[in-house]
Order: C-alpha cells, then structure tokens, then sequence
C-alpha cells in the first residue's frame, strides 16, 4: 500500500512540474529532461511513470481538470442556489482566471488540432455533455425558443473568450463582463451569479 501512495505521489508531483512549465513558456517547453530538471528528479524516474510528452501532457491535464472540478464544486455550494447559478459558476471557472485552468486551457489548445487517442479524448470531453444540457435546460426554463442554439452560443462564447484569456492574455475581468452579460440576456437572474474566482 505504501508504495502505491508513493507512486501516486510521484506522479503528481511530476504533473506539477509539467503544469509549471506550461504556465511559464508553454506547451512547448515541456519535454522528459525539462520536466525532470522542473521536478528535480532524474529523466529515467520521469520515464519510469511517462513515456513521453503527449503522456506527460495528458496526466497533467487530467489533475488540473479535477482540480478545476473540485473549485467548481466549492464554489457552487458557497454561492448556493439552482441551475443558473451552477452554470454561472461552471462557465466562470472556464474562463480562465484560475492558473491552473489556464494551464489546462493551453494544454487542451496543444491537442486540439493533432490527431489524439481515445484516453487523450475521453479527457479533452470530459463533461462536455452535461454542461452543455444543463445550458440547455437553464435558458430553455428562461423561455428560449430554441435553447439549443442559444446554450450553444453561450457555450462557444465561452469557450472563445477562455481562449484569449489563456493564449493571448486578455484580460479576464473583461471576459466575465462579456460572458456575464451574455448569460443576463438568456436567462436574467433575480441575484447576480458567483464573483470571479480570485488567484
């Protein structure tokens, strides 16, 4: 048992370091030897858990989205509240003002345009699905008359706004002004929805 929690450990700690570096230069500077120098460990203990970078990217990308997941789920409940208010939070949280969901947004961006695997798409979808019925249901019981479409639009606003915050550096006070203004004409709400999540 103990060397499972070790192996556990190691390994998210190499996920760390990984995330490091995305956050500092990028996908890019991500390799077996930048990793290990960034954990301060040797490349061999780096390939003994990953055999490569697009491993080494994926495993990170797969902690930083449970971790994205675990804000979303505390924040929901300090905020409080029904569906709105959870698809407030969810689609803040995805824009990017968190660190560590920038490194995942720019982790995800280095897979988007290559050809991935099943276990690379299964994490790049991760709950795709129910954030977008959940959109569907919030702006259908604000009276859209078509609440496919216009969940689909506030989903690709938000996905195009969480892109020039992680990769062009805009502003993320402005992509919430944007997106919150969005989400007000769709489905008003009586109380304004979370606050931006602080760094």
């Amino acid at each position: 048992m103990p060397r499972s929690v070790d192996h556990d450990t190691r390994r998210s700690e190499i996920a760390d370091a990984v995330l490091a570096l995305v956050a500092r230069s990028g996908t890019e500077a991500v390799s077996l030897r930048s990793v290990a120098a960034e954990a301060g460990i040797s490349m061999g203990r780096v390939q003994h858990y990953f055999a490569s970078k697009d491993a080494l990217l994926l495993h990170a990308l797969d902690r930083s989205h449970r971790q994205m997941e675990e804000r979303i789920e505390t924040r929901a409940r300090a905020v409080g509240g029904g569906d709105r208010t959870v698809l407030a939070t969810i689609l803040d949280e995805l824009l990017g003002g968190h660190p560590r969901t920038r490194d995942a947004l720019r982790i995800h961006a280095a897979f988007a345009t290559r050809e991935v695997d099943e276990r690379a798409r299964a994490i790049l979808t991760d709950g795709d699905d129910e954030i977008r019925a959940l959109a569907v249901r919030v702006v259908g019981d604000a009276g859209s008359a078509d609440p496919d479409t216009d969940a689909h639009a506030l989903l690709a606003l938000t996905a195009g706004l969480s892109t020039e915050v992680a990769l062009h550096g805009a502003p993320v006070d402005r992509a919430r002004r944007t997106l919150t203004a969005m989400l007000d004409r769709l489905a008003p709400a009586t109380a304004r929805g979370p606050a931006g999540d602080p760094e």
